[in-house]
């Protein structure tokens, strides 16, 4: 009896461990313009999302991003800080600014589907 719980309980298991977080972590702040540039210029981010892909970020400090995904994508363009907002705009994929809060540990961005992604410093 034991074993059958434990084989129906699995799927629930997994769909609670790739539940897509939206909201914030609640330790995260809003961050200005001025301190959010200084955060990410010059610096290689990490991301992983929720569905398992991989992202590397790196924002140099002259205003261009370049984008490597586990993949084998790869995308460059400008990036800025606007209003506490990251903005991007790519080459190959559409421009955007996303809802960002920061803590000591990461940068988090709201993505357009809603999905809320750490950028952990690589």
């Amino acid at each position: 009896m034991r074993a059958l719980l434990s084989v129906l309980l699995l799927p629930l298991s997994a769909m609670a461990q790739s539940a897509m977080p939206t909201e914030f972590p609640a330790d995260t702040a809003p961050i200005s313009d001025e301190a959010l540039t200084e955060r990410m210029a010059g610096k290689v981010y990490r991301a992983k999302l929720t569905d398992g892909a991989t992202w590397r970020l790196e924002y140099k400090k002259n205003g261009y991003a370049f984008l490597n995904t586990g993949t084998g994508f790869s995308d460059s363009g400008k990036w800025s800080a606007k209003q506490g907002q990251l903005c991007s705009e790519w080459s190959r994929i559409a421009s955007s600014c996303l809802e960002t809060r920061t803590n000591s540990e990461a940068v988090y961005i709201k993505r357009a589907t809603g999905e809320v992604v750490a950028l952990r410093p690589d």
